[in-house]
């Protein structure tokens, strides 16, 4: 789910800051890797939890990520359907380009706070809560701000 959501899709959002075609398609391919990255990932968790009989979505971290994911599904669709550089079927279409910007970034932002839900309902110990905080806050910006 990290590399998926912080690293894949984060870096994404800044490739597609560098501007131009071929980033803008690196940003389609970074972004669609991490939402697969992502799906497998709860593909995984769901079954390890199916196997051990937990119940499933128990923690406000379960139900945050449920929503993030399945919100980062609709500006996957938009990009690749709407906003593809090659075939989208109305790639200049500044409201479809301005909802799939900020609603991506709305995405990114609640992974971020749905990792550090998760990683503190696994450890109380602050240096490593920090060591997952610290570089968020330092680099998240690049990702979510203009």
């Amino acid at each position: 789910m990290v590399t998926g959501f912080i690293g894949l899709m984060g870096i994404s959002a800044v490739t597609k800051k560098l501007g131009g075609y071929a980033n803008t398609k690196l940003h389609g391919i970074l972004a669609s890797f991490g939402l697969i990255c992502v799906l497998l990932g709860l593909w995984v968790i769901w079954k390890n939890k199916e196997l051990h009989g937990k119940d499933h979505i128990t923690t406000t971290h379960a139900l945050m990520g449920i929503i993030t994911i399945a919100c980062a599904v609709g500006p996957a669709i938009v990009g690749a359907v709407f906003l593809h550089p090659d075939f989208g079927i109305d790639k200049t279409n500044q409201q479809f380009r301005f909802a799939h910007k900020w609603f991506g970034r709305i995405v990114i932002a609640s992974a971020y706070v749905t990792g550090f839900l998760g990683l503190k309902h696994m450890t109380s110990d602050i240096l490593v809560l920090l060591t997952y905080a610290v570089p968020l806050m330092i680099l998240g910006p690049m990702a979510l701000l203009d």
